[in-house]
């Protein structure tokens, strides 16, 4: 596990989110280096809730989000 998947896991669980999506966010975010950088800043930018999440990392999945 990288350092940026470790501090994404990590504040997963700080968060409080359920063992199945953070298991699930980290096998999506496995296949996007770019995409995990933007989703270590989402997650420290706004501190989501785990529904919030689940729509963001959606539009990501479905290319609604611009990963550079």
């Amino acid at each position: 596990m990288t350092a940026k998947e470790s501090a994404i896991y990590g504040l997963l669980q700080d968060f409080g989110y359920s063992q199945g999506m953070i298991l699930t966010a980290m096998r999506i975010l496995d296949q996007s280096k770019a995409a995990q950088e933007e989703v270590l800043l989402y997650l420290y930018d706004n501190q989501p809730t785990e529904k919030e999440f689940i729509k963001y990392l959606a539009e990501i999945c479905e290319g609604n989000k611009q990963i550079e």
